[in-house]
């Protein structure tokens, strides 16, 4: 299973649309945040794909749309954030924990615009950058998990 994934793209739908041509067979588009009207005009071109996303600081005035999310894709337990409510930019210590609380075995966050991608704790961290300028893969085949981020 293959999931392409998303964070800050703050109405730059350009960066959307090269990093959907650059991949195929996706499964899965996942949003860290940043800005939920991007993810409605995602699920509008791609209508096909199901979308799994969280709201982040510049989503304003949106309350449906939660800011944590967790889900399974793959087989695998993800937690969805955009990272902001756990201060990421100067620590992903907070994050961690409430991912390893969660049971995660991936943890997907935004909000800090570079990518970002280790594995600690027996867990993935991934932050796949601002739309502007990188996405990210995330595959999941037979309980193996592989992420790579990419330039767009």
């Amino acid at each position: 299973m293959k999931a392409l994934v998303l964070s800050d793209s703050h109405r730059y739908f350009g960066g959307i649309a090269r990093a959907m041509e650059n991949e195929s067979d996706i499964d899965l588009i996942i949003h860290a945040g940043d800005v939920q009207q991007d993810v409605d005009d995602i699920m509008a071109a791609w209508s096909n794909i199901p979308c799994a996303y969280v709201i982040g600081n510049n989503d304003y005035f949106i309350h449906d749309v939660p800011d944590k999310r967790i889900f399974s894709f793959g087989g695998k337990r993800i937690f969805l954030t955009h990272g902001h409510l756990f201060g990421v930019k100067l620590s992903l210590n907070r994050l961690i924990l409430a991912a390893k609380e969660a049971n995660a075995d991936i943890c997907i966050f935004g909000h800090t615009h570079t990518g970002y991608l280790e594995e600690t704790e027996d867990m993935l961290i991934l932050n796949p950058g601002s739309c502007f300028s990188s996405y990210a893969v995330l595959e999941i085949n037979d309980g193996e998990v592989r992420a790579e981020i990419k330039k767009i």
